[in-house]
């Protein structure tokens, strides 16, 4: 029973050096011990009670709980220590309210202090809440929910087949992509639970993705293009659905932050749309530099947006691309699927608006795409994209150079709009600058 003062470099470097675990207790909380298993993973327990009735309380894992601050080891086990010292037993309390929680409380759990801090926050919910949980956010059963639903599993019962079970269920209906991302975020609240010791083991591990997917390479080509736009007018879908795909295209902007544009990013009369770090993929702020056409689109769905406002005797949103019921922005998934109502059917062929099916995200592809052959620089097509995997490659380029290269992206996206107009009318737009060189 080797005892230590333990230290984070400690804690990083113990190893199981005998049997299938080592216990290291802390010297200067009573009580606390880092457990070792000889896989390496590291856990941490409050032991109390006398030794005839040794209680040993697990407080979660490390790295994931650490050993200091507000919310590390040593206060989990003061804290415990004190509800000892009152008469308390939280051995019997946590497996009281393990045998109480269902998996739905446990997404609303993951989705209130965990998930809601991400930039995808409110789709992880949706996907948890449909697929999972089979309930809202007000505990009430959803009626569009998978068949796969699991939310009335007890987590001291979870296992493995359950979770199975749920993805198994995305997975038969064809949603392959959506499967494998539901996946993706039951892993990580699982990961999270166990860390916080909300759950012993993790339930997870060894279990593969569902689908191997391929990654789209899909460009819609200049007929493709004038093909869909021209049949974009007609389409069956609000106007403002019509509005985020044509912006998609002009701006080469990702969906959901198209969707989520509120009207303080925008400075319409400096032609500039600036994304903030919290709606950022990345978590950097990023400015676009908007064309005549892309401004002419946001300054027509304003318009339309106040006009809706003054009818119903409320106030201007805060959304340039409002929801129902204006209280939020309409999503990427709503999107996608008004897109998706559109695909027909015709011998045997699938197509949207007149051209093989697409997404959102191959406008995006598809607009860099053009932009390379027409001569634009595929380092300014990363800036306009916001790929800091390309502009920020070096300690030089992430510290040192501070130059945001918004001139060239003006004339980038300028020239891209300038050659989409060119496109839907018919004509052949704007030449690529090679061609311009050599006349």
């Amino acid at each position: 029973m080797p005892q230590n003062e333990l230290t984070d470099k400690f804690c990083q470097s113990a190893k199981a050096t005998s049997g299938r675990k080592v216990d290291y207790f802390d010297t200067l909380v009573k009580g606390l011990v880092l457990r070792v298993s000889a896989g390496g993973t590291k856990s941490w327990y409050l032991v109390y009670g006398p030794p005839a009735k040794r209680q040993w309380l697990k407080l979660g894992s490390y790295p994931e709980i650490p050993l200091g601050g507000d919310r590390g080891a040593r206060q989990r086990a003061r804290d415990a220590r004190a509800k000892v010292g009152d008469g308390g037993d939280p051995v019997a309390d946590k497996k009281s309210l393990a045998v109480s929680q269902t998996v739905a409380d446990l997404v609303e759990n993951y989705v209130k202090r965990h998930a809601s801090t991400k930039r995808s926050g409110d789709e992880i919910a949706r996907r948890l809440r449909k697929n999972v949980s089979g309930r809202d956010a007000d505990g009430k059963k959803l009626e569009d929910c998978s068949a796969g639903c699991i939310g009335e599993v007890k987590l001291s019962e979870l296992h493995r087949r359950d979770i199975t079970k749920a993805i198994d269920a995305v997975r038969d209906r064809g949603a392959h992509v959506e499967a494998n991302r539901l996946f993706e975020d039951v892993r990580a609240m699982i990961r999270w639970a166990r860390g916080r010791g909300d759950l012993d083991q993790n339930l997870v591990e060894g279990m593969r993705k569902p689908t191997e997917t391929v990654e789209r390479d899909r460009v819609l080509s200049v007929d493709e293009i004038r093909t869909m736009w021209g049949a974009l007018a007609d389409a069956d879908m609000r106007e403002s659905t019509r509005r985020v795909i044509r912006l998609c295209l002009v701006t080469a902007q990702r969906v959901g932050e198209v969707c989520g544009i509120t009207v303080d990013e925008l400075d319409l009369d400096a032609a500039l749309w600036t994304i903030p770090p919290s709606r950022s993929k990345n978590k950097r702020e990023h400015a676009v530099p908007l064309s005549p056409m892309a401004v002419k689109i946001i300054r027509d769905q304003l318009a339309d947006v106040k006009a809706l406002a003054e009818r119903k005797g409320r106030a201007m949103p805060a959304f340039v691309l409002p929801g129902p019921g204006a209280r939020a922005p309409v999503t990427g998934a709503a999107i996608a699927k008004a897109i998706k109502r559109d695909e027909v059917m015709k011998r045997g062929t699938a197509t949207i608006l007149g051209v093989e099916p697409w997404t959102s995200h191959d406008l995006r592809r598809s607009a860099a795409t053009h932009m390379e052959e027409l001569g634009i620089s595929p380092f300014i097509i990363a800036h306009v994209l916001n790929h800091v995997s390309a502009t920020k490659a070096s300690i030089t380029s992430r510290v040192y150079a501070r130059y945001d290269y918004m001139r060239e992206k003006r004339e980038a996206l300028e020239l891209w709009a300038d050659r989409l107009a060119g496109i839907v009318k018919g004509g052949a737009g704007v030449a690529p600058f090679g061609s311009m060189d050599a006349a």
